[in-house]
């Protein structure tokens, strides 16, 4: 697992991601596509056998106003011009870190972690702003419960603006009508517990007309009470970093408050 973070401009948002993308020493997601504006990565999950696309653009960051980046997962990209091919699935949205167009010298903070089967960014608007938001996006497959011959389950989700859960590249039938699940935690009302112990909850992804399909790798709900945005977790030898999300707009998160291992 990899990790990189910084604090820029707005209008240096994209590139400085780009290039943390690109110092990452044997990253599992190679380049495969990239333009100005453009940067599409690969990867074959921990499995070697998924076909696993992530796209980041820069949105309109690079404007004289903007708040938003677009990302997308693929099922599929053609190398020559980075688009989709006719007939492949294609899940994109609009990440933003501000709720409305600001002046882009603004400065956001971002935090980016990186394994085989998911990358995970956070934003979070400049601090001196009232449209400034904090959003996290999961760029990835979920932890299936059931062996899937493909990789169909690689998803986008957003805790602001997403889809009020987690939108799969394709459903169980392999079409793209059920392929939005939503996230259920056992959740408690307060940390931490007997023994000073904190509990963390998987987030499973789940639907009314297939069930359960997988868990979220590597994010946990956790009970606002009792933790705050920044605190770290340990959970052996993992370290795990809370974050309290803007509310508002659509996640797919079942609370504002997660666990995340980012390193």
């Amino acid at each position: 697992m990899a990790n990189f973070t910084g604090k820029v401009k707005m209008n240096e948002l994209f590139a400085n991601i780009v290039q943390g993308f690109k110092t990452i020493a044997g990253s599992p997601w190679s380049i495969f596509y990239e333009t100005a504006s453009v940067i599409v990565l690969k990867s074959v999950g921990t499995t070697g056998s998924d076909k696993l696309f992530f796209r980041l653009e820069v949105g309109n960051t690079k404007g004289t106003t903007g708040n938003k980046l677009t990302v997308s997962v693929a099922e599929d990209v053609m190398a020559t011009d980075g688009s989709i091919p006719l007939g492949r699935a294609e899940v994109k949205k609009d990440f933003l870190c501000h709720t409305s167009a600001v002046d882009t010298n603004l400065l956001i903070d971002y935090q980016v972690s990186v394994q085989p089967n998911r990358i995970i960014i956070y934003l979070q608007g400049d601090v001196n702003s009232v449209t400034g938001i904090s959003n996290l996006g999961y760029f990835g497959i979920l932890n299936r419960y059931a062996t899937e011959a493909d990789s169909s389950s690689l998803s986008v989700g957003l805790s602001y603006n997403g889809d009020n859960g987690i939108r799969t590249l394709r459903d169980k039938d392999k079409q793209m009508v059920n392929n939005i699940y939503d996230a259920y935690s056992a959740m408690l009302p307060v940390n931490p517990g007997w023994g000073s112990l904190y509990h963390l909850a998987p987030v499973i992804m789940c639907n009314g007309v297939e069930g359960p399909r997988g868990e979220l790798i590597d994010i946990y709900a956790v009970p606002s009470a009792g933790v705050s945005h920044g605190d770290e977790i340990k959970v052996g030898t993992r370290t795990y970093k809370v974050y309290s999300l803007s509310i508002g707009g659509q996640s797919f998160l079942s609370g504002a408050t997660v666990a995340v291992l980012m390193n």
